[in-house]
């Protein structure tokens, strides 16, 4: 019969396993199995043995005081009830260090279990996803997460293909657990390709080429020839990307070559739209003939929103946009018009002009036309900007807890952005973030804080964590990654859960 502390431990353990499970699946059961361990830790009530475990392992003091500099952020607050929210909503980033701190040790199958946990949820939602987009008509691919948000689910996704990556490493060569890990792997790598987040596809090519320059520097010659392959790999890829880019801005309609289209028509010449795969998109229009092709091609009214989707799907194919062109084109892409795709490459999965394009489309509107609304990058910007402006007023102790985003929307309307209507959005950049509620004194700690394991812990480094710690560092640039459940949660339970088990953890491969 199990005695009073393995049935709390046994608790804890199937807790951390089901908190892993939900971060890319459930809000409602992260928040559920988080009381459950808040409970469970409680009930347990040997105070002074969870006293000496987190005096002999300080990482929990140093990862959950992140909390309390959140206290510095009251001082000049004014928005009570948003403070009270933060508070509460944070209470994952001292509970969660502080609970792995103090509880019984995980023994190496647990670890198993929990990383395991992780990989086989996020795989789970990776099959969802690839089910949804195969059975519906999806025309955003963020639509295809389907659980969290998509940005927090391409972090879930990149960090399980770590796990499974370094778990097939450190397997025996010979062992069917090799190929299983490297088969979980390809897919989890394919998916992040596939859901064209370009957050996922940054943060998984930036692992790679760093694990293959640490490879390169650390291993025998043997190893050092691989790696040097990868990054061989990669230097061509990037060379790719180069004659992408120049293939979407380098305008070949400098010249004009024709006035009139066959029928003797006009063309219009609007020289104020983008340049988009190389042609601008407002040259070459005859709106009589492809009105009049329109009709003929499809059973779906031509509204004006519609015409700028033809206008700029034609112009992708680098076709005039006139009759003949229009009559020219394939029944997928009068399909794909009608469903509002501008582009032709955007319905390609397994192309990295569809995950670029979109965003080097919104960069040419702006180029062209100051526009900068519904363009993610341009939009956090104008946040990153109007954020310094108000954290260099207020330096020391920010603007207030509750009072971020108030102080933001106010700055936004004194400098007439065209995004001021759009409220309560933050900063898009935890750094930022920290910075207006409570100050410079938070950033300091939280980059001291990050420094601490690799100058105190140096032996429980691993790469694995070294990857998680660039993982979220890369979201917090262009996020509020600690203002999402499912970012506070990987923050704050998977750092000090690698950091302090993962080595273990590995080992227990090789036994």
């Amino acid at each position: 019969m199990k005695s009073r502390t393995d049935i709390h431990y046994s608790i804890y353990v199937l807790g951390l396993m089901m908190v892993v499970i939900s971060l890319p699946l459930s809000h409602f059961l992260m928040g559920l199995s988080t009381f459950v361990l808040f409970l469970n830790w409680v009930a347990e009530w040997d105070w002074k043995e969870k006293w000496q475990r987190i005096c002999n392992q300080k990482v929990g003091f140093v990862f959950g005081a992140l909390y309390l500099f959140l206290f510095l952020g009251l001082i000049r607050n004014q928005n009570w009830p948003d403070a009270g929210r933060e508070l509460l909503a944070q209470l994952p980033l001292i509970f969660m260090p502080v609970l792995l701190t103090t509880s019984r040790p995980l023994t190496r199958k647990a670890t198993r279990f929990i990383f395991h946990s992780f990989i086989y949820s996020t795989l789970f939602c990776c099959l969802c996803s690839w089910i949804f987009w195969a059975v519906n008509n999806v025309t955003e691919m963020r639509d295809i997460s389907l659980f969290v948000d998509h940005i927090r689910f391409s972090l879930c996704v990149v960090l399980a293909f770590v796990f499974s990556s370094s778990y097939m490493i450190h397997s025996d060569p010979s062992s069917k657990g090799r190929l299983y890990y490297g088969l979980t792997a390809l897919l989890l790598f394919v998916y992040i390709i596939f859901s064209h987040t370009l957050t996922g596809v940054v943060c998984l090519f930036t692992i790679v080429i760093c694990y293959a320059v640490w490879k390169l520097i650390t291993s025998p010659w043997k190893q050092k020839l691989q790696s040097a392959i990868i990054l061989f790999v990669i230097f061509f890829f990037g060379a790719y990307l180069v004659w992408m880019t120049a293939t979407f801005f380098v305008n070949k309609d400098k010249t004009i070559t024709v006035t009139e289209t066959a029928y003797g028509n006009p063309y219009t010449f609007d020289a104020n739209t983008p340049v988009e795969n190389g042609h601008r998109v407002g040259y070459y229009v005859c709106k009589e003939e492809i009105a009049k092709a329109w009709a003929l091609r499809s059973d779906s009214a031509l509204t004006e929103s519609r015409e700028q989707v033809l206008i700029r799907y034609m112009n992708s194919r680098g076709l005039h946009k006139d009759y003949d062109a229009l009559m020219s084109m394939y029944h997928k892409d009068i399909r794909n018009i009608e469903r509002g795709i501008p582009n032709y490459l955007y319905p390609k999965t397994i192309d990295f002009r569809s995950t670029l394009y979109p965003t080097y489309f919104s960069l040419s509107l702006y180029q062209c036309c100051g526009y900068i609304e519904n363009s993610s990058i341009l939009e956090r910007l104008e946040l990153w900007k109007a954020s310094w402006i108000v954290y260099k007023q207020n330096p020391f102790l920010g603007v207030g807890l509750g009072d971020h985003k108030d102080a933001l929307d106010a700055q936004l309307e004194a400098q007439d952005s065209p995004i001021a209507h759009k409220k309560q959005r933050g900063s898009h950049n935890q750094m930022l973030t920290f910075g207006l509620m409570a100050g410079g004194l938070i950033i300091l700690y939280f980059v001291m804080m990050m420094v601490y394991p690799f100058v105190r812990m140096r032996n429980q480094i691993s790469f694995v964590y070294v990857a998680f710690v660039l993982i979220i560092l890369m979201s917090m640039v262009i996020e509020d990654t600690l203002e999402t459940q499912t970012g506070r949660m990987m923050f704050s339970l998977l750092m000090p859960l690698i950091l302090l088990y993962w080595p273990l953890n590995v080992k227990s491969t090789e036994d």
